[in-house]
């Protein structure tokens, strides 16, 4: 660009480019006319639109009006300075100029459908400079003159004065770049699409965003022209002030508007295709700079790449906010992720808006696809008067072989605040063959009646093939009891222990806790009592050392020992949970690790599935480890390798345990044969003796202490007289299939002849392994290549051709916010509602949970020390 510099004395040249420009001067105004008067008659011109610009170049063939008077004289009255001796006007076909004697000298030049003023002297640098006041030096933009601007301040914040047509901006910039990225006159395309596309390219390389403008449709709704204007067009509307007493607290919003007239128009030719009809290149702000274009608006989407990354996130545990950071380390930054972190914040926002209508319909129908896919997944629900879904119960095939096999115990628990319906979440859990947690079951409740907990029950037992458990564990719910003794009439109920010493602190006193007698010899009551007066007797020998004969919560406990203490089910087996007191609390705490009292019933679905996932894939890591290693043998005994055969690595660590002792700690007292039955009577270093009587004929065993009976492993009281009758194996009978390393082998069919097993996804399995091989593929070519930039290039054109060959023959990839949900989560979305959301449910778990009272002693010691901690700093 040519670069000139406007004199103190002279008219500045500005013009449009006319290579026809001819100057004239105008008669200067006789001493008797007011210099207010040329000016005014200057300033009109402002406001004349395109088409009165030809009548109106002769300032003696038009007066002013009124009004017109007023408003430029209080233009005139805020910008300009009276103490002007002499002023002449020149003219030309393209500008007005003022001239004045002082250093000011103004013109007005035509931009777009505007006529701006400029101003030399100290503000106007040089004309064509790319160095504006308060513009960026990188910006692909000229400058060109400084803009004339009125500010107001009546609501609160200074906006542009809409009274005359001026940007307010203070500069004309005219965007530079490569012409063939330029848009221009007559230029055609096949679609408007295209030309939008070509427009917002050219925009966001000069660093301006766009936005769409109106449009015109003709006969069958064909698109006639179609307008796209700078987003920073127009101006902020004025919202009307409300009256002062129901006027609300206004949110602080930056307006972008200035008046910006840069435009592109595209009309539809004959033979359908879209040709610029017009352009308007100049702008009246600053444009970005080429570090800053990825964050214009119309530059900045959430792409698919990325929304399949934030469902993956989401599925993962990752939030949104982490899930871009992981975007923009994996791209290569922020500018190249193609949004922000508010983007993306909005993004999820809008798709839980999607789902919240729907919500309950939409869990109801995964599942019935899920039945669809495998006829082995159960489920079934339950609505109000008002189709709103109250309860809902599901199993999958997992969940019911898993039951079939080890579901002679269940743990039964209510979970709080893993919604945001407040529904109660209640899981089935179990032991397996590890010993760890698996689930059977779950479902959602409104409410803790007997009537929710019967339907919850009553539910269960249909999906197992009204198979009852032999035992269940629940905590001290009156309700749970109830609706327990009406399904399970022939199911032995015992409350868990967890639930109740953990609230032996607060019950007795913590003074009485910290005392370590107190402490071992109430655990030793509650744990070690083998028989039901042993226990009694060592509780009362307990209240009456510690003075606690009047303590009301020992007392109730006593009278309901039969339902929490371990002495009264020796003789019956817990799958491993007896000697366990929290497998419900695990589990729940398991679950508040995927879940939060936020979450929609589709968002808790996902992170339930994740969850589950997760457990079975514990499992089978364990099972790997069981199939293919092997722990080492402490002893040379053959019942010891055998119980390595059979076992699971966590169950032959018992067993282990008991073989030591048996070799260790184990001698024979004295030993009576009557018959065929063989008593053996056995220290242990425990201060009892152990009786075994032992049949020589069927090789059956029973020991006094019953712990094969209480967890179905032997003891080492049998173990020692197993191997001095010669077994060199554990007897069949003593194998319990439960624990050993097939236990999960069989294939178990439900009442309809479905295979229960497998849980149900709609990927098949040969699809999930070729998708986990081309993505590694990918990521393996990208760390290849990206150490040489023509590696780099050569990849990403093999990557372009894979995917524009995919794009032809597959389907487009193009889809709304609605069919990306649906694609993630394998379901179609209702389009009209059947079954409503719950309503928010009001249980006594989800209120605020009222602290015991070691919790409230914690609290107010850290809040002692935090005021102790300011007072110091003050000091």
């Amino acid at each position: 660009m040519s670069t000139s510099i406007a004199g103190e004395e002279e008219a500045i040249s500005l013009g449009a480019g006319n290579d026809s420009t001819t100057a004239r001067t105008a008669s200067a105004p006789s001493k008797d006319e007011s210099l207010f008067t040329g000016l005014a008659r200057t300033f009109m011109l402002l406001n004349l639109s395109d088409s009165r610009c030809a009548d109106a170049m002769d300032f003696g063939s038009r007066n002013l009006t009124a009004a017109e008077l007023d408003n430029v004289a209080n233009l005139e009255a805020s910008n300009m300075d009276h103490d002007i001796d002499a002023a002449h006007m020149e003219f030309n076909t393209d500008q007005w100029a003022v001239e004045r004697n002082g250093s000011l000298v103004q013109s007005v030049v035509p931009v777009g459908n505007q006529w701006a003023v400029e101003r030399s002297g100290s503000l106007v640098q040089s004309v064509g400079s790319t160095n504006a006041v308060a513009t960026e030096d990188d910006a692909c933009s000229t400058f060109l003159g400084a803009l004339v601007s009125n500010e107001h301040e009546g609501d609160g914040y200074k906006t542009p004065d809409r009274g005359i047509n001026l940007p307010y901006c203070g500069s004309i910039y005219e965007p530079e770049c490569d012409a063939s990225l330029q848009p221009s006159l007559g230029m055609v395309f096949d679609t408007w699409q295209q030309g939008e596309a070509f427009y917002k390219n050219y925009a966001h390389h000069v660093g301006f965003s766009v936005r769409k403008a109106s449009h015109h449709k003709g006969d069958g709704g064909v698109l006639v022209w179609k307008r796209f204007f700078c987003s920073r067009q127009g101006w902020r509307k004025q919202k009307e002030i409300m009256d002062e007493q129901c006027k609300k607290r206004k949110r602080k919003v930056n307006f972008t508007r200035c008046g910006c007239e840069a435009m592109i128009g595209f009309k539809r030719r004959e033979d359908g295709k879209y040709v610029v009809a017009r352009f308007i290149q100049s702008h009246t702000h600053q444009l970005a700079s080429p570090g800053k274009t990825h964050l214009l608006r119309s530059n900045r989407e959430v792409s698919s790449e990325v929304r399949s990354k934030l469902f993956t996130c989401h599925k993962a545990l990752i939030g949104t906010s982490a899930a871009f950071r992981l975007l923009s380390e994996e791209m290569g930054g922020h500018e190249n992720v193609g949004c922000t972190m508010r983007d993306l914040q909005n993004y999820d926002r809008d798709c839980k808006g999607i789902i919240s209508r729907g919500d309950g319909q939409i869990l109801i129908e995964i599942m019935q696809d899920k039945k669809r896919l495998n006829p082995s997944f159960f489920f079934d629900y339950k609505l109000d008067d008002r189709n709103r879904l109250t309860h809902v119960f599901w199993a999958d095939g997992t969940c019911r072989k898993n039951y079939s096999i080890f579901g002679d115990v269940v743990s039964f628990d209510s979970t709080y605040r893993s919604n945001r319906y407040g529904l109660v979440f209640t899981p089935f859990t179990g032991v397996n063959h590890h010993k760890s947690c698996i689930t059977f079951g779950a479902a959602f409740i409104p409410n803790e009646k007997i009537e929710s907990y019967t339907w919850v029950f009553q539910t269960f037992l249909k999906a197992m093939g009204g198979v009852a458990p032999k035992l269940i564990i629940t905590d001290e719910d009156l309700s749970m009891r109830a609706a327990i003794k009406e399904v399970f009439p022939g199911t032995i109920h015992r409350l868990c222990m967890w639930h109740i010493l953990n609230k032996l602190p607060e019950r007795v006193g913590r003074p009485l806790v910290q005392d370590d007698d107190f402490l071992r010899e109430f655990m030793a009551c509650v744990w070690d009592s083998e028989t039901p007066d042993e226990f009694e007797a060592r509780w009362a020998s307990i209240i009456s050392e510690f003075g606690l004969e009047d303590n009301s919560w020992l007392s109730d406990k006593y009278k309901m020992r039969k339902s929490w203490i371990p002495a009264y089910f020796i003789d019956f087996s817990l799958g491993g949970i007896l000697r366990t007191t929290s497998r419900s609390e695990s589990e729940n705490a398991f679950f508040r690790h995927f879940l939060n009292r936020r979450l929609h019933l589709l968002e808790f679905w996902i992170r339930f599935q994740t969850a589950l996932e997760e457990q079975r894939q514990k499992e089978l890591l364990n099972d790997n480890a069981t199939l293919h290693s092997e722990p080492m043998l402490e002893t040379p005994w053959g019942i010891e390798r055998h119980a390595r055969d059979v076992y699971t690595h966590t169950i032959f660590g018992i067993f282990q345990d008991e073989v030591l002792a048996a070799r260790d700690k184990c001698d024979i007292q004295n030993m009576v044969q009557v018959g065929d039955e063989r008593i053996t009577r056995i220290s242990d270093g425990s201060g009892k003796i152990r009786e075994v009587r032992y049949n020589i004929s069927t090789k059956v065993s029973q020991c006094s202490c019953k712990l094969f009976e209480s967890i179905g492993i032997l003891c080492c009281h049998i173990i020692l007289v197993l191997k001095g009758a010669g077994c060199h194996e554990i007897p069949e009978h003593y194998l319990l299939n439960r624990w050993t390393k097939t236990a999960t082998r069989n294939v178990v069919l439900d009442a309809n002849g479905n295979a229960l097993e497998g849980s149900c996804t709609s990927l098949p399995p040969t699809m999930k392994k070729l998708y986990a091989e081309t993505w590694s593929k990918i990521k393996l070519g990208m760390h290849a290549a990206k150490q040489c930039e023509e590696n780099m290039k050569y990849f990403n054109k093999c990557i372009s051709d894979a995917v524009e060959h995919m794009l032809k023959v597959g389907p487009s990839s193009e889809r709304s916010k609605v069919q990306e949900l649906e694609s993630f989560v394998g379901t179609t979305f209702p389009d009209e509602i059947n079954i409503h959301p719950p309503e928010v449910a009001h249980t006594k778990g989800n209120g605020r949970r009222i602290k015991r009272s070691s919790e409230q002693s914690s609290t107010n010691q850290r809040k002692k020390r935090s005021r102790g901690t300011k007072k110091a700093g003050d000091n």
